[in-house]
């Protein structure tokens, strides 16, 4: 082969280089965004459709989902949504009565049986010196026990809980002050969103869902992305 026809096999060789594709392997790959959705079919505001908890115990009433213990049962109550979450930014208003009695918001949770009286995963915890702890039900129990959501809390009044989970990490509000804020790498990334009554002495639990989004941005109640992630803490257990 002469010069002149190494020269054009060179020249070849290099526009195929460059103009070849570029495969990346799935690491290397930038994961795609994916936009905040509101989650319109989360909760109809007329009945339980698209809930799983027993008639017995569990109505709509005035646009929330109500909770009821008059039997003094010995095991915890839940009621499930069908709608799986992951990331996801969820506001409910909660009240409980009386106002001393314990409820809580699961998520990123699984039933365990039928699931009517047994839940595992995480729980924002509600009612007397519980809000706004972050509880791990059937689990590693308690991950947060500060008491900035109780001394944020309304006696005998609604107040508003916030939930923000993305990836490992999970906020929450109460009435806009922060009260949980943990990166737990070990916790579940996807489950379903259940509402507790407790176990033990008569009270009712109301949730009134304001709305459900997935896939959000990381700010909750007027906190900054840097403002959350600066706060993040591990968790206890």
């Amino acid at each position: 082969m002469n010069c002149n026809q190494c020269f054009k096999v060179s020249l070849l060789t290099l526009c195929l280089l460059v103009i070849a594709p570029v495969v990346l392997s799935a690491e290397e790959r930038p994961m795609k965004k994916l936009s905040p959705t509101v989650d319109k079919k989360f909760f109809n505001g007329v009945d339980l459709t698209g809930w799983d908890g027993s008639d017995e115990y569990w109505k709509v009433e005035d646009g929330a989902i109500v909770g009821n213990n008059r039997a003094k049962l010995t095991k915890n109550l839940f009621i499930w949504s069908s709608v799986p979450v992951a990331n996801f930014h969820l506001v409910v208003d909660v009240k409980v009565e009386p106002w001393n009695r314990n409820a809580g918001i699961q998520f990123r949770s699984r039933k365990i049986g039928d699931g009517q009286f047994s839940a595992h995963g995480y729980q924002a915890d509600a009612g007397g010196g519980f809000w706004g702890r972050l509880f791990h039900e059937h689990g590693r129990n308690h991950l947060d026990n500060q008491n900035f959501g109780f001394a944020a809390s309304k006696r005998d009044d609604w107040n508003r809980y916030e939930i923000l989970a993305v990836d490992d990490c999970i906020w929450a509000t109460v009435n806009g002050t922060l009260s949980i804020s943990v990166k737990d790498p070990k916790g579940e990334r996807s489950g379903l969103i259940a509402f507790q009554v407790h176990a033990g002495q008569e009270q009712t639990a109301r949730y009134k869902i304001i709305k459900l989004v997935h896939n959000p941005k990381v700010e909750l109640a007027g906190h900054t992305e840097e403002q959350l992630r600066a706060a993040l803490r591990e968790p206890k257990n």
